[in-house]
């Protein structure tokens, strides 16, 4: 029996599991491991919102398999200088920098800075980097909380710290959260409702109008006998 691997599409398999669903419709394909991680990293990149370390983890792995800084940044449409220092970065642990740079908290050239100095030095390239007018402002005190945290709490991201004051979640809160996305479904129903009703008005009236000789004749005159198909279809 072959076997298989999802190189895209976790988020629809979980919803479908969730449902209770049996199947799920599938594209199956024949590719290599490189390529799988390849289509995995674009799927990532394509993402409305996705998580920064996903992506630059998935960097790291490429450059574990072989492949040259000059190769990624033609795969993911980056350039070289970006690549090499994010995996300069990876190398060294710096998950928090690197988080930073990706929500464009720090430029990555401060964030280089940083991580090649130390204690004395940081401080020394926060002020550099003011300067230079790369940190200004909110930017500046951004920067400095990220710096304080690193030190404090170390370059990597303690998962096992971020789950720390997390409340459950009650069935009253569950209850609230389905009541009020049922609230926004109902009224986009109605918004789309009242749309539908506007558009037979529109259409109805188009009708009426284009049926008047006179008023086709005026629209020929001004050079406006035509329409969107769609809207002629109707």
């Amino acid at each position: 029996e072959p076997t298989y691997e999802l190189v895209c599409g976790q988020g629809r398999l979980e919803a479908f599991i969730s449902l209770g669903q049996q199947e799920i419709p599938a594209i199956v394909v024949d590719v290599s491991e490189e390529e799988r991680l390849i289509m995995s990293l674009v799927e990532n990149l394509a993402r409305r919102q996705h998580r920064p370390m996903e992506l630059l983890h998935d960097i790291g792995e490429l450059k574990k398999r072989g492949y040259s800084d000059t190769d990624i940044a033609k795969k993911i449409g980056l350039s070289r200088e970006y690549v090499h220092s994010i995996i300069h970065l990876l190398e060294e642990g710096e998950e928090r920098l690197l988080i930073a740079v990706e929500a464009g908290q720090i430029p990555l050239s401060v964030a280089l800075d940083i991580a090649e100095s130390d204690v004395e030095g940081v401080q020394e390239a926060l002020a550099e980097a003011y300067e230079r007018g790369l940190l200004r402002g909110k930017k500046l005190l951004t920067a400095k909380r990220v710096v304080e945290r690193r030190h404090r709490q170390g370059k990597a991201l303690d998962s096992a710290k971020s789950t720390e004051g997390r409340t459950r979640i009650s069935s009253n809160s569950l209850v609230r959260v389905y009541k009020k996305e049922a609230d926004r479904q109902r009224l986009m129903i109605k918004k789309a409702e009242v749309t539908q009703n506007r558009l037979l008005f529109i259409v109805e009236a188009m009708r009426t109008l284009l049926a008047d000789e006179n008023f086709a004749t005026l629209l020929r005159a001004e050079e406006l006998s035509t329409m969107p198909r769609p809207l002629a279809d109707l």
